[in-house]
């Protein structure tokens, strides 16, 4: 008599479903800190963990058209920024692991790396 599925086949089933059920619960409950990254022309200016920031504070950019950060628990923004079309103000708070925000006229790059995986998978202007 020939079995559709034989012993091995259920055997390497569970395997491949426990694998997949221990890499979900992996990702989805990382505990890793979200840490911003500032980056001037190119170059690494400060990396911060947003999870010590106890109170919040503003951090004024050596760069031209001036720019300033606000930076919270969890969160970083553009606070103040003299460019002309204030795009990077209106980015909002970046949280997430993979949120950027950038002010081109400033040179200015912020990003979040670590953390939580942001359920965004694609933007599209």
């Amino acid at each position: 008599m020939n079995k559709l599925i034989k012993p091995i086949d259920l055997i390497l089933i569970a395997v491949l479903l426990l694998g997949g059920a221990g890499f979900w619960a992996y990702t989805k409950y990382s505990t890793e800190s979200a840490t911003a990254v500032i980056y001037i022309d190119g170059e690494v200016y400060e990396k911060i963990e947003l999870e010590n920031v106890n109170e919040p504070y503003e951090i004024e950019l050596p760069c031209e058209p001036k720019a300033s950060l606000l930076i919270e628990n969890g969160s970083v923004c553009f606070h103040k920024a003299e460019c002309s079309d204030k795009v990077c103000i209106n980015t909002g708070r970046l949280t997430k692991r993979g949120d950027t925000a950038a002010c081109l006229p400033a040179g200015v790059v912020v990003t979040i790396e670590n953390g939580a995986k942001s359920q965004v998978d694609a933007i599209v202007y």
